[in-house]
């Protein structure tokens, strides 16, 4: 094996070049061609090719998991790590191409859903080369970075060359480079220029914590490595079989800006880890494990680097006082499942929670709420907003009669109500929306058909905004998401139609290739939202995706990632991709789903544990039988009414 060039010499090179003849350039190009070489031959009999055979059929998503990834020895027993992505198709047979040619069963021994890693084992009598590791305090940004895959030869690796770009990044979890990072070498090492490894490479998002987030990125000059060096200090526990989960404190922020805004807590989860401990609503994390905590973005960054089961020291923030609390992280939360009244407030009173409609068989109609009665507490919350009473009742404690105070006609009268789950059905009708008595039309309000295809995408769209929009306080939106296969092309007339009725804007957006959606296509999605957002005041309480096959996907994906602008994903013969990170249901995150397939068809068998699943999670989710390959106008009314009670407490 040759010495590799240290980093020195190649500095000393670089620096030559400024004044090198041509000659000496030349010999610069074959110095440096020489230390990536030394590199990858240093590393490379620890790089193995992995095989996957069967597993689970492909769904209807856009994404899918190789048929053969790129693997690396970590012990010299056999100890294999790769990447999650290269077996989100959960294989039933597991082959790994040796470095010195045999091909042996590997087997699954635990994951790393933190970091989106798995560690494999194969039986060998060879003892395998394991690599020297760096650790991530000696890197600096800049410095040689190589990536090595052996997807398509068992023998030599492929290899990209590029920089380490930085060295904490998706919350910490992983070192940034700009070689080409793609399924081609998932799994495999990231090295330096003295060919020691700094991390397994695999596909990592700071908004999706699934094993294809970030996937979108492959090739783009966006790619990470989780650090090995600190894997390898877990990699006792990993050998034992014990998977390593995200840890969990259980908690919602407030306010959306987590580079500006303090890490003040709005929720804090029943019988989770900080509520275990006594940290409460409105304190403010000041610290954790001696690091600050200004931003809601430091918090994210210490939580991103921990894993369940370990212990962080938070300094905390409440009132004039500061207190210190040990949490040990949770792998999982008991599911919340959001209290329900069975009421809607009046949407055009903005400064006070006035009930416009106590729905039957509700908790509110038992308790005797009526219309008109303006809740003004509720347990020890003094309500001043339809907000502050959506708050109160969604961080309330689960399961016990909650006390409300009201004002009726002139007198204040207390109430006692005890929630119940929110309904997994459509709900019978209810009035649809009405404009505030005596208003005048908003002439600067542009109504009727547009196109709204925006100048950076190649997505199609178009945006209809009903008359309605000029006389009420706010709309809903329906955001429609067709495919090849499931054209929603002909139902546009029916949607404008009953917009005007129940109040919501159209947008429809059609995917980029026009056959189906991909997944990176999300943040299209939500450009768009957000576009009709800035020119119209638009109720995220009733914003609804609505999709067919790819598109059904897409409703869901972009949901679940996004709950801040749509609370309701409608997904027509279509389920959840495989690989999605299905976050926890939250207090303050709110979304409700609809499954809607033809009876006995083979979409509906596809999805029913995955309604199971939600419905463990404690997610509220309609399952409804669609008559066609396209929606009726009865169909189109029944979602219409569904997000004219989305709003509802």
């Amino acid at each position: 094996m040759s010495k590799p060039l240290s980093i020195l010499s190649c500095l000393l090179l670089l620096g030559i070049a400024f004044t090198a003849s041509p000659g000496q350039a030349q010999q610069l190009n074959v110095a440096e061609q020489q230390a990536i070489q030394s590199a990858v031959e240093r590393v490379a009999a620890s790089v193995v090719q992995i095989e996957t055979v069967g597993g689970l059929i492909e769904g209807g998503g856009p994404i899918e998991g190789a048929s053969r990834t790129t693997g690396t020895i970590v012990s010299p027993d056999g100890f294999i790590l790769s990447s999650l992505y290269g077996f989100i198709q959960e294989p039933s047979g597991i082959l790994v191409t040796l470095p010195n040619g045999k091909r042996v069963a590997g087997k699954i021994i635990a994951k790393d859903t933190q970091r989106n890693l798995i560690l494999l084992k194969v039986e060998t009598d060879a003892e395998l080369a394991v690599p020297e590791a760096v650790a991530r305090e000696e890197l600096q940004p800049g410095q040689w970075a190589i990536a090595l895959g052996k997807t398509f030869a068992k023998d030599v690796p492929a290899v990209s060359v590029g920089i380490v770009s930085a060295t904490h990044r998706v919350w910490g979890k992983a070192v940034q480079t700009d070689a080409k990072i793609s399924p081609n070498n998932y799994g495999g090492p990231l090295v330096d220029i003295q060919g020691r490894v700094i991390g397994i490479l695999t596909p990592l998002s700071p908004q999706d914590p699934g094993a294809t987030g970030g996937f979108e990125w492959y090739d783009s000059g966006i790619g990470f490595a989780v650090p090995l060096t600190e894997i390898q200090r877990r990699l006792d526990t990993l050998k034992e079989g014990q998977d390593l989960k995200p840890g969990l404190l259980g908690i919602n922020l407030k306010g959306n800006d987590i580079v500006a805004d303090p890490a003040e807590i709005a929720a804090v989860r029943y019988n989770s880890p900080a509520q275990a401990v006594g940290i409460q609503e409105k304190d403010i994390l000041i610290g954790a494990n001696g690091r600050p905590i200004e931003r809601q973005a430091q918090l994210k960054h210490i939580l991103g680097e921990a894993y369940a089961g370990d212990t962080l020291e938070f300094k905390v923030k409440r009132g004039e006082e500061e207190l210190t609390f040990n949490v040990t992280l949770a792998d999982e939360l008991i599911p919340y499942e959001r209290p329900y009244l069975g009421i809607l407030l009046d949407r055009n009173t903005l400064d006070s929670a006035v009930v416009s409609h106590v729905l039957d068989d509700s908790a509110a109609k038992t308790s005797g709420v009526q219309v008109g009665d303006k809740i003004i507490k509720y347990n020890d919350t003094e309500i001043d907003t339809p907000q502050t009473l959506r708050e109160a009742v969604a961080t309330a404690e689960p399961e016990v009669a909650h006390k409300l105070v009201i004002v009726r006609g002139d007198a204040e009268q207390p109430l006692e109500v005890t929630p119940q789950g929110v309904p997994s059905e459509f709900l019978a009708n209810v009035a649809t929306p009405t404009a505030p008595e005596g208003v005048e039309a908003r002439e600067d309000i542009i109504t009727g058909d547009s196109d709204f295809q925006l100048a950076e995408e190649k997505n199609n769209a178009r945006l209809f905004v009903p008359e309605s929009a000029k006389k009420l306080p706010s709309l809903g939106l329906v955001v429609l998401l067709g495919d090849a296969e499931f054209k929603l092309e002909k139902q546009w007339d029916t949607w404008k139609k009953l917009a005007d009725t129940f109040g919501y804007a159209v947008l429809e957006i059609q995917p980029a290739s026009e056959s189906r959606w991909t997944r990176p296509e999300i943040s299209v999605v939500r450009k768009m939202i957000d576009r009709v957002r800035d020119n119209y005041n638009i109720d995220a309480t009733r914003t609804i995706a609505v999709g067919g096959k790819s598109g059904g996907a897409m409703a869901l994906l972009h949901g679940f990632e996004n709950r801040d602008v749509q609370t309701g994903a409608v997904a027509i013969e279509a389920g959840i991709p495989r690989g999605t990170n299905i976050p926890d249901n939250e207090p303050l995150e709110r979304l409700e789903i609809v499954f809607m397939n033809p009876e006995e068809s083979d979409s509906a068998k596809t999805v029913a544990p995955q309604i199971e699943a939600l419905r463990k999670m404690k997610f509220a989710v309609i399952e409804s039988q669609v008559s066609g390959s396209e929606l009726s106008e009865a169909e189109i009314e029944a979602i219409s009414n569904w997000l004219n009670t989305l709003d509802r407490i």
